[in-house]
């Protein structure tokens, strides 16, 4: 099992983060993760910080560690910025990128302050998915030189000279519910699911459902007192993604990740 790292950007230091990948390098993370909010108030902090820059100083800073974003919001970005964004990381970082993409918060979520802010509508699950399906597909329209893509919303007619060539990275959709779940399965690469109380059903029926190419991933804190990685292992979870937050305490964080490094 890969086992990551994912960078909390509320309330942290830009240097901070990037001192915290080059950290996980040499421990021998597979990757580093960043959330996409621009908003700390999402979680009670007083900042946040935009993850295309903190991952372009990351790829900078390193040169061996996947770079992964967990997840891009569509509600937030069209597929061609959104494409644009990801193709200049791929240029700093080529072969290391790692695309993941979420369908937004719900309505009336603590992760909806943000959007509520600045007086973005947010649909409901199965409008949201439907969104989240058709940005995959103009992303992988866009990666492979299509000029148009007739989808409401996403949709683009016209469109040249966003991605220089390079190939598409991979797509890892972020969800909790399981209608979301089996749609990642159809259409992305892989998913990413946040370590609850359903985390062993929800493995359990993807392991029914889900191609041998295809990446399941879970999101945990790295300090977290029930970390399972055993348990994960032989429910089929094949990236083990640990979170860990500002005041960044690089001894701690060494410490534990070495341990669970070493068991997975």
């Amino acid at each position: 099992m890969r086992v990551d790292l994912a960078i909390n950007p509320f309330g942290a230091d830009v240097r901070h983060m990037v001192d915290v990948a080059v950290l996980a390098e040499s421990l021998g993370a597979d990757a580093v993760w960043l959330t996409d909010h621009f908003s700390g108030s999402v979680v009670s902090k007083p900042w946040s910080r935009d993850p295309f820059v903190c991952l372009g100083a990351m790829a900078v800073a390193t040169s061996r560690i996947g770079l992964g974003i967990l997840v891009a919001n569509v509600v937030n970005r069209h597929p061609a910025q959104l494409a644009s964004a990801v193709n200049s990381l791929q240029s700093l970082a080529p072969g290391r990128v790692l695309l993941g993409v979420g369908s937004g918060a719900a309505p009336g979520s603590r992760f909806a302050v943000e959007h509520d802010a600045i007086g973005t509508v947010l649909a409901e699950a199965d409008e949201r998915r439907r969104v989240l399906v058709d940005s995959i597909g103009a992303l992988r329209a866009i990666w492979s030189g299509a000029r148009s893509f007739e989808v409401p919303g996403v949709g683009f007619d016209g469109l040249d000279g966003v991605v220089d060539g390079s190939p598409c990275p991979p797509i890892i959709v972020g969800a909790s519910a399981w209608a979301t779940i089996a749609a990642a399965v159809e259409v992305a690469d892989g998913v990413n699911i946040r370590a609850t109380e359903r985390t062993d059903e929800l493995l359990r029926r993807l392991a029914e459902v889900r191609p041998a190419s295809f990446e399941v991933s879970v999101l945990d804190w790295l300090h977290a007192d029930d970390l399972d990685i055993d348990g994960l292992g032989a429910a089929g979870c094949d990236r083990l993604i640990l979170g860990v937050s500002a005041p960044f305490d690089h001894a701690a964080i060494a410490s534990r990740f070495a341990g669970l490094h070493e068991r997975s």
